[in-house]
């Protein structure tokens, strides 16, 4: 049995763009009659050729049946007539120029398109950007997958819709029409401008061509930087209203009323920026833009989501991309102290929770504002990393003030400084103190020439002119005693080598005075020595005389020590000389070269030390001389040269061949020895090599 479809005059142009026909029932495999459509780029132009090829309905082979037709009219539409087929299964491809949905214009060379249908449902046909890269992936699933045709088209429709708008309704692709009114007419019509965007007709038919080479393969859009490269034109195009313009050129077609394409143009960028919705639920809330490929020109922007949508954002914030942990509603104002770098090099970052955003800042984001007055103190001191361990670096106070709001400034005394300081009151001075009960901060200054100037605490109660026993100040603040020591060597005050002044000290009527900085002198490394071992003063032990326990000074407070050097505690010392005793237990016997620590140690309290296990808190001892076994039978101590020499040799080269092994570094005058294992290409240190420790 055969059927017939009729079209109506194609001067009732409207219905040349429906996808709708008389439906046929049941198994007729052949078709009379017309097939039309409308041909869109942009609209095809008058002229261009359209031809149709029956297919085979299982395998998509032509049969040699064609037919020819032709664009009628600038809108796109087509005919073909008198069609008569034995298969209801046809390819249309249509060739010729179009008109340019972006500039407006008629392009400068020819492209064509292609559309597979089944004209026993319809025969009202539309061939579109979609319906072409559909035929491409229609084949491969017929013969990779042994699917039919149906199933292969409905397969193909979804993926293809998939990879621009996931959430689209949309009809059939051949039934999609750019001037139609579905979501599915208006997405279409945002596809169009974003695979145009700024290119060339030949440059537009190479991206389209790798499209569908793309699609054809596996159903999905894997060309990550494309589709980068098109979202960045579509938020450019919505940013500089280069979209209103598009609007205006379509418009100025005077063809039909032109769908809200703007919205599906501006949903795209969104999506591939990771920006998710934005609508009633989350207005206000912020989004970062993480460009994978860092291609974008756009990546790391921020967006906020407004009544119109997401918009750009600026605030001069720096936003955090290494908190795993996503920022939302739940967790506002939360933050997230987070380790960048690796061990060795690596520091501290803060990030609070704020609108949807990370928002990085400095250590007074973990100062707790529970119940804090403005005008408060909180004070907070870092990390290091193992690099700076090494170099015996203090993590250095920082103190900050409340305002409100949740907000603590860094303490700035001359901010609240409402004096003047001009000639006529040069030399007085300011008291200036932040926070309240047994938690305050006084800053200190003196008017000068250069302004009001930050001065010392003993400079501002006269140490220097105060009655003092071998350069020492006690002064009364506030009902309580607070000393000081003038040390006339090199001092490290606040991160800064100083060459004398008073330092503030803890004070003990036995044990004396305890400077609340570092500092170090240097003592000969044995009689002989090329050169001087660094030793930190203040940690020496100390012996209380009402008992025989060991201290030593560390950061202004007397500690009782774990550890002490073992010429303090072994008996042999007595009536030795320390080069004497060092070299007791320097082996009978070794080759020439070896290299042996000698008795006399010198040891560190409180030290921090990283290892793979994590940070962990120290008292350890080293020796402080080391020795060279000689040829002539002789033990010396290892000279400046071997010295470096014994450093420059302990490299510990880490690269993809020796990842997992383990390097030896022995312990030196200052620092410890250690295992280090080779991880990611750094060595990282496993465990410690002292003579002797206890670990806290």
């Amino acid at each position: 049995m055969k059927f017939t479809v009729f079209s109506t005059l194609f001067t009732l142009g409207i219905l040349l763009w429906g996808c709708s026909s008389e439906n046929v029932s049941g198994g007729n495999e052949t078709f009379d009659g017309n097939v039309i459509g409308v041909t869109q780029k942009g609209p095809f132009l008058e002229g261009s050729s359209v031809t149709m090829q029956e297919l085979d309905g299982s395998s998509l082979a032509q049969t040699g049946k064609s037919f020819k037709g032709k664009v009628i009219n600038d809108r796109g539409d087509f005919s073909i007539e008198n069609v008569s087929l034995d298969h209801p299964y046809v390819l249309l491809e249509v060739n010729g120029y179009y008109r340019n949905e972006v500039t407006g214009k008629k392009s400068n060379g020819s492209i064509f398109m292609k559309a597979l249908a089944d004209v026993r449902e319809k025969s009202n046909v539309n061939i579109n950007l979609l319906t072409h890269l559909e035929y491409e992936r229609v084949h491969t699933l017929m013969e990779q997958n042994n699917m039919s045709i149906e199933d292969a088209k409905r397969q193909a429709d979804h993926e293809i819709f998939a990879a621009f708008y996931a959430d689209v309704d949309y009809d059939k692709v051949e039934c999609l029409n750019i001037f139609g009114n579905s979501e599915g007419d208006a997405a279409l019509l945002a596809i169009n401008v974003l695979l145009l965007g700024d290119e060339s007709d030949a440059g537009f038919m190479e991206r389209f061509a790798m499209m569908g080479q793309d699609f054809a393969a596996d159903g999905v859009w894997n060309d990550s930087l494309l589709k980068i490269k098109i979202a960045d034109f579509a938020y450019k195009s919505n940013r500089s209203g280069r979209l209103a313009e598009i609007r205006k050129n379509i418009e100025s077609w005077k063809i039909a009323d032109v769908p809200a394409f703007e919205t599906y143009v501006n949903r795209f960028w969104a999506n591939q920026y990771g920006l998710g919705k934005c609508d009633a639920s989350n207005l206000g809330m912020r989004r970062l833009f993480i460009d994978d490929s860092r291609s974008s020109a756009f990546q790391d922007s921020a967006f906020k989501c407004t009544e119109n949508g997401w918009a750009p954002y600026s605030n001069n914030e720096v936003y955090s991309k290494s908190v795993e942990e996503e920022c939302t509603a739940e967790n506002e104002g939360e933050v997230k102290v987070v380790w960048e770098g690796n061990p060795k090099y690596g520091y501290d970052t803060y990030n609070r929770c704020e609108s949807g955003l990370w928002v990085r800042g400095d250590i007074s984001l973990t100062c707790d504002t529970t119940g804090v007055q403005v005008g408060d103190l909180c004070r907070k001191t870092g990390t290091i990393n193992i690099f700076q361990a090494g170099m015996n670096v203090t993590p250095s106070e920082r103190r900050f003030a409340y305002v409100g709001n949740g907000v603590w400034e860094e303490c700035d005394g001359l901010t609240k400084i409402t004096k003047e300081c001009s000639a006529e009151n040069v030399g007085d001075k300011e008291k200036i103190v932040y926070g309240r009960d047994d938690n305050t901060l006084s800053m200190y200054y003196q008017c000068s020439s250069d302004g009001w100037t930050e001065i010392d605490e003993a400079t501002f109660y006269n140490c220097a002119d105060s009655v003092s026993v071998s350069g020492t100040c006690s002064i009364e603040i506030d009902g309580k005693m607070v000393y000081y020591k003038y040390d006339d060597g090199a001092i490290l005050v606040n991160g800064v080598w100083m060459n004398g002044g008073w330092v503030k000290s803890g004070y003990d009527p036995e044990l004396g005075f305890c400077p609340v900085i570092y500092k170090t002198y240097f003592v000969s490394c044995g009689e002989g020595s090329e050169f001087n071992c660094e030793v930190d003063e203040y940690n020496q032990p100390k012996l209380r005389e009402s008992g025989w326990v060991n201290y030593y000074c560390r950061a202004g407070q007397w500690k009782q020590s774990n550890v002490v050097p073992r010429q303090y505690t072994d008996s042999r010392k007595e009536g030795l000389t320390d080069m004497e005793y060092d070299v007791l237990d320097l082996p009978k016997e070794a080759k020439v070269g070896d290299r042996v620590g000698g008795l006399l140690e010198t040891c560190w309290y409180d030290e921090e030390l990283y290892t793979i296990g994590g940070w962990g808190v120290y008292d350890y001892c080293l020796s402080r001389n080391y020795y060279r076994y000689r040829e002539n039978g002789s033990w010396t101590l290892e000279t400046r040269s071997e010295f470096e020499d014994y450093l420059s040799s302990d490299h510990l080269g880490c690269n993809a061949e020796t990842e997992g092994e383990k390097r030896y570094s022995l312990p030196r005058n200052d620092e410890p020895g250690a295992v280090y294992q080779c991880v990611s290409g750094y060595a990282e240190p496993v465990e410690y090599i002292f003579n002797h420790y206890e670990k806290k």
